[in-house]
């Protein structure tokens, strides 16, 4: 009698086999993914959402990355599960360990300099502030645990870099081979998993002319005007003045100098990182180059913002969407209100904690309202204070890891309030 027992166990075995492998195929998705699905999913515990932190009333199809899709005239991330997903996250958790920054190191005398504590301790903060998404800065022990996107700077040419920024001769085999280098380390660092949203550029491009001028004294076209004549970017610049005589202008040599940085960069990011987003450089609010972000447009998913005021400008954001065809992703915001320590703080600030979270819950309310609003990052997880600027970067934990009670309570509110509405949404 044992072998017909055994047989019917392995009858049994192998139709439960089946059964999985069918499920899985027919929701698109692969071995390798099922192993890469976090183990404590992000929102664990609470309905709605699939292992990543998408609403399973929001169908698309699973193929184990993130990618995009637009359901019902919206505009989604899709989870690699295939689910309809809004990142709403936040920027610089690594600020964790600059003590620099800070009069008190919380990281090392709190959580003895333990990664693997520090990333839980994130995990449980998120899953009760309805955040989802690790924005660029973030440890490798917090990616294993939460979406989260990968940045870098492959031109430098940043504003927050102020008398600092090196224009780079973008013609050059030199800074191309120095870029390819950046890319190849970035990917290294952040990894390709399938809790990987996208990879960002360069950090607030400087490319208005105007702007540069005043801050810095000289454009990226007069610094590539002052190169040797035997460099490339001098003799790209010679030959653009050959051809268009009088009608040269600056602004028509920075549309090239874009179009070789986003040319080389959007092909090579393609090969290092296939399947994966590209986001593109994170363009101040305050500075929208159009026909510059047009140059970029053949290389890049997604339109990458950091809006500068506590306002949405429902104006510039409809012209970019109009313009471009591309979703937009608020890729790093903030409110900020002054503290009894601290009368500078960086970004637009606000009487006091009920307008900064009256401001962010309109904020939300009103950028999630339109299509193509992707996803919403606030800056800065603990606060830091920059020495030589004298200035806060608020965040949601005090210095000694103390949430700021009132704000998170704000946070919590407003966010739990956008999942809601979407989990509510079907297909």
């Amino acid at each position: 009698m044992k072998y017909p027992l055994i047989l019917l166990v392995l009858l049994l075995f192998i139709s439960c086999h089946q059964q999985n492998t069918n499920y899985l195929s027919q929701n698109g998705e692969k071995a390798g993914f099922v192993k890469t699905i976090p183990q404590d999913s992000v929102f664990s515990g609470i309905e709605g959402f699939d292992p990543y932190g998408g609403y399973l009333s929001i169908k698309g199809k699973a193929t184990g990355h993130f990618h995009l899709d637009t359901l019902n005239g919206r505009h989604y991330l899709i989870t690699p599960a295939g689910h309809g997903f809004i990142s709403i996250g936040v920027t610089h958790t690594i600020g964790l360990k600059n003590e620099r920054q800070s009069r008190y190191h919380y990281l090392e005398e709190s959580l003895n300099g333990d990664w693997d504590k520090a990333s839980v301790e994130i995990q449980t903060y998120f899953r009760q502030w309805g955040y989802n998404t690790l924005g660029y800065g973030s440890h490798k022990s917090t990616r294993k645990l939460l979406p989260y996107f990968a940045g870098c700077q492959p031109t430098k040419v940043s504003a927050w870099l102020g008398k600092n920024v090196v224009y780079p001769d973008v013609f050059s085999e030199e800074w191309k081979e120095e870029a390819r280098q950046i890319l190849e380390k970035t990917i290294e660092e952040y990894g390709i998993t399938s809790n990987l949203i996208g990879i960002y550029w360069t950090d607030i491009p400087l490319w208005d002319l105007n702007q540069a001028k005043r801050k810095l004294g000289k454009t990226w076209v007069d610094a590539i005007r002052e190169l040797p004549q035997h460099a490339a970017g001098k003799i790209k610049y010679e030959q653009f003045l050959s051809k268009n005589g009088s009608n040269a202008s600056d602004e028509d040599f920075l549309v090239l100098i874009a179009r070789e940085v986003y040319s080389f960069l959007g092909p090579l990011t393609r090969k290092l990182a296939p399947n994966t987003l590209i986001f593109g450089e994170r363009y101040a609010g305050w500075a929208l180059p159009w026909s510059v972000i047009q140059e970029a447009l053949p290389y890049i998913d997604v339109v990458s913002i950091q809006p500068p005021s506590s306002a949405v400008y429902p104006k510039n954001f409809e012209r970019l969407y109009r313009e471009t065809g591309k979703p937009i992703m608020v890729c790093d915001h903030n409110i900020g209100f002054n503290t009894p320590e601290h009368s500078n703080v960086m970004w637009k600030t606000l009487g006091n904690v009920d307008s900064v979270g009256l401001a962010y819950e309109r904020y939300l309310k009103e950028g999630f309202s339109r299509p193509y609003l992707l996803g919403y990052n606030k800056c800065q997880y603990i606060d830091r204070f920059l020495v030589d600027q004298k200035i806060l970067k608020q965040g949601l934990l005090q210095v000694d890891g103390k949430p700021y009670e009132e704000l998170v309570d704000w946070v919590e509110k407003v966010n739990w309030h956008i999942h809601d509405q979407f989990i509510t949404l079907s297909k």
